[in-house]
């Protein structure tokens, strides 16, 4: 019987899939395929809503009993229910200001202090690379560091190396990050198909 379900679903599961990748590459010219494939878009988003709603519920509940039984770090739980309790409310309040407020405030300022973390991270690693060993990748590697460093300083000085640093950024970089998009995406769907056809086990197994 649970085998037989588990057939059904994975039938279902490669037929919701194969009509939804006819309907987006069809696009307007079937308005009926086009409706049912915005209906199951709507659907997805609906659901994933709901998922996340359920994650955020979860969190807040097993932080809740964490500070209720004083439990090891029930500090850092503190923190997270009065952060949230905090956003939800300052969202009732006014969403647009709240919002505002803190991507200005908060969000910015982590991201600045991890970027700056990261520039920190990438030279460490250049000084390892070549204290190690010298090598063609480690010293091309330490090259291109270089060059996307001093080409981001506001000087007039270095403004051939700042159109080297465009240039790198534009082909060879965007080259590399779509070359991963497309690994992550070919990598997702190898590993929806062995999910459905069997050779893997899924998470509700």
């Amino acid at each position: 019987m649970r085998r037989l379900f588990n057939i059904a679903a994975s039938a279902i599961a490669i037929g919701v899939g194969l009509l939804m990748l006819i309907g987006l590459l069809a696009g307007r010219d079937e308005p009926r395929l086009d409706i049912l494939t915005n209906a199951f878009l709507r659907l997805t988003v609906m659901i994933a809503a709901f998922a996340v709603l359920l994650g955020v519920l979860n969190l807040f509940l097993i932080h809740v009993v964490r500070i209720v039984r004083l439990r090891r770090g029930f500090i850092y739980s503190v923190a997270l229910v009065t952060s949230l309790l905090a956003v939800i409310v300052l969202w009732l309040v006014d969403g647009d200001a709240a919002n505002r407020a803190l991507l200005e405030s908060a969000q910015l300022s982590v991201e600045s202090a991890l970027a700056a973390l990261l520039v920190f991270a990438l030279v460490y690693g250049a000084y390892r690379m070549m204290r190690r060993r010298v090598t063609w990748g480690a010293v091309l590697f330490t090259i291109a560091l270089l060059i996307v460093l001093i080409g981001a300083l506001p000087l007039s000085e270095v403004g051939a190396v700042a159109q080297l640093r465009a240039w790198l950024l534009a082909v060879p970089v965007s080259a590399g990050a779509r070359g991963l998009l497309l690994g992550i995406a070919l990598a997702t769907v190898v590993a929806g198909v062995r999910v459905l056809t069997g050779q893997d086990l899924s998470y509700r197994e």
